[in-house]
């Protein structure tokens, strides 16, 4: 079978590959991968800067956002079916006891990103315990499942941690960055009723800005408007150690801000002093999350039948590219303009 891989820890050795076809182990099925989608972990993999092989193997098969279909059920498997459509989890546990996404590093495998083959191949394997079942009615969404279910988490902590601290649910909102996990978090909140204020560095008349505004957030160009006010929610998703320096300056008192990006070391911290005093005498709270577990998942899909429901085809124009494996290359070529790019492997 043909799929998407790379050496890891060797920059620019993406390839597509014939490789063995898997079978299911006890507790597992065998996938047939719809559509893959493509996010800056698979960037940074592909770079040469992050990734791990499975044991026994010398290339990782890319692709951990995914929509499949279930091909072949395992020995034991009786919580789906042969032609279900699924989305599966990301993260598998190794001797950790915790939910399987608060395993610390070195505690579990992720498919697609270390030490387990991930979805952008003919055909795939996983845990069967660790599949969502997706409704008919957002077949066509449904490969933002995994990057929403981050968002669900990231959220649910913000939102928890202020209602428990301050004992009512938070009214506004900052989102920093409008790439696809910024806006999927606008959605989210959105949707949970919050102002919303949307910030990027694209010009208010991008497709990134009209999307942000379609869903009644307030978006700003922060590349020529200065941002004011404070929030009593801010979602970082930009992965810039200043932006998240600056989110946490525009929390109110006893605000929440939640980091969803991952933060190069270095950069100038002169003013890091007064902004973490501000942040002692205001009772602000920094939480980071990464992975998400199956109830956010099935929050995921809830919401994105939510959006459709109320915004249309709103979700699905946040799909603004797509390849196959003929041209999988341009799967993995990025621009400023590009959103979420998807891999499809078979049209439903």
């Amino acid at each position: 079978m043909k799929a998407v891989t790379v050496i890891p820890g060797v920059p620019e050795s993406l390839r597509l590959r014939d490789v063995p076809k898997p079978s299911p182990r006890r507790g597992q099925v065998l996938l047939k991968p719809l559509m893959v989608g493509v996010c800056g972990t698979d960037k940074e993999i592909i770079e040469g800067k992050y990734g791990k092989a499975p044991e026994g193997s010398d290339y990782l098969i890319l692709g951990h956002e995914a929509l499949a279909e279930v091909a072949e059920l395992g020995d034991g498997v009786d919580n789906v079916s042969v032609g279900d459509l699924v989305v599966p989890t990301v993260r598998r546990p190794v001797n950790c006891d915790l939910p399987v996404d608060y395993c610390p590093v070195g505690k579990y495998v992720e498919h697609g990103i270390w030490g387990l083959h991930g979805h952008a191949a003919e055909y795939s394997v996983t845990d069967a315990a660790y599949l969502v079942k997706v409704p008919k009615e957002i077949v066509d969404i449904a490969v933002l499942t995994e990057p929403l279910s981050v968002v669900e988490k990231g959220v649910e902590l913000g939102v928890t941690a202020y209602q428990s601290r301050l004992g009512r649910r938070p009214e506004t909102a900052l989102v920093l960055g409008a790439g696809p996990v910024g806006l999927l978090a606008t959605m989210v909140l959105r949707l949970m009723g919050l102002s919303v204020t949307a910030v990027a560095t694209r010009p208010p008349d991008s497709l990134k800005a009209k999307l942000a505004r379609e869903i009644g957030a307030t978006y700003v160009d922060a590349a020529h408007e200065k941002l004011a006010g404070t929030y009593d929610l801010v979602v970082e998703a930009t992965g810039a150690t200043s932006v998240a320096l600056e989110g946490l300056a525009r929390l109110g008192p006893g605000g929440v801000e939640v980091l969803l990006g991952v933060y190069p070391p270095g950069g100038r911290l002169e003013d890091a002093g007064s902004l973490l005093t501000d942040a002692v005498l205001n009772n602000k709270l920094v939480v980071g999350s990464v992975n998400a577990g199956l109830r956010h998942f099935d929050a995921a899909l809830r919401h994105l039948k939510e959006a459709k429901d109320k915004f249309g085809d709103w979700p699905k124009r946040l799909i603004t590219k797509t390849a196959d494996l003929d041209n999988y290359q341009e799967a993995y070529s990025w621009t400023h303009e590009d959103i979420k790019t998807v891999l499809v492997l078979q049209h439903i």
